[in-house]
């Protein structure tokens, strides 16, 4: 009797070893398995109140309250005037598709009226083609405009676009936010990519991207325009730009860059309804 007692009172003290073994074993798992579990990603932190910064971190409730600010500064424009009158000096350049091969230079001077909401009209003040005149009427004078492109910023902006900002970086050494945008429906007339406007007057610096759809023998866009307020911020408008498109239509095949330099801008007021 008295050996078996022993013997049962040794089981249990090995049972109970083992029990404190395993307890002692899993809580060393537990703690090397959250020693070595990947960190998890912190939730985006919402910016300081009325600090903006380089790099900072975007909310949506951010971008949102920076959208709006800029729509109410510039759809006002839009509201009140017709559009913007202004001279514009263009160079094109035609080039070889496979070799880069400059074939042609033509230059024009022209005066254009660009309105929010219909076309533009314009009218040819001179004309040459690798430094010689050419006459107005022919085509190689065909300054090759296309429809005004649709607002980001009036009040329709928002209908037309996908409106979001993506980032605070610096633009010509000014900070300045960067807004992507994207065609809810898009159209040839649609600008999709990026805009630039500064954060310290909310004043339009540059865009950059392409149509929204590609037109006829259209294979390849890309446009780079700069601008700026006029009139204290009443009004901005383009004042120079670049533009590069590869074309092919019934086997003519070329690449346009476009270089312009806008003067004389102007706004052109509404006409009175009588």
């Amino acid at each position: 009797m008295k050996k078996l007692l022993i013997l049962v009172t040794i089981l249990i003290s090995t049972l109970f070893v083992c029990a404190e073994e395993e307890k002692t074993d899993a809580v060393t798992q537990a703690t090397e398995k959250r020693e070595t579990a990947p960190a998890q990603p912190a939730e985006k932190a919402a910016p300081e109140k009325g600090k903006v910064y380089e790099g900072m971190p975007i909310t949506p409730e951010f971008s949102k309250e920076v959208i709006d600010k800029i729509t109410a500064k510039y759809s006002k424009m839009y509201e009140t005037y017709a559009g913007v009158k202004n001279t514009r000096h263009v160079t094109v350049e035609y080039r070889d598709p496979k070799t880069n091969e400059l074939l042609e230079t033509e230059k024009y001077v022209y005066t254009r009226k660009d309105y929010w909401y219909k076309d533009l009209d314009y009218e040819l003040l001179s004309c040459e083609s690798d430094g010689k005149p050419r006459r107005k009427g022919v085509i190689a004078c065909d300054p090759h405009e296309s429809k005004p492109g649709i607002p980001h910023f009036d009040k329709n902006g928002e209908k037309e676009y996908i409106r979001e900002l993506v980032a605070v970086e610096k633009l010509n050494g000014r900070l300045a936010y960067k807004i992507k945008m994207t065609a809810r429906k898009p159209k040839g007339e649609h600008f999709v990519g990026h805009v630039w406007i500064a954060v310290d007057n909310l004043e339009y610096m540059q865009n950059e991207g392409k149509s929204g759809k590609k037109r006829m023998g259209e294979k390849n866009l890309y446009v780079k325009y700069q601008a700026k307020d006029f009139n204290n911020g009443q009004f901005f408008h383009f004042t120079s730009g670049y533009m590069r498109v590869e074309i092919s239509v019934m086997g003519y095949k070329r690449v346009l860059v476009y270089k312009f330099e806008n003067k004389d801008i102007e706004l052109m007021p509404k006409k009175e309804k009588k």
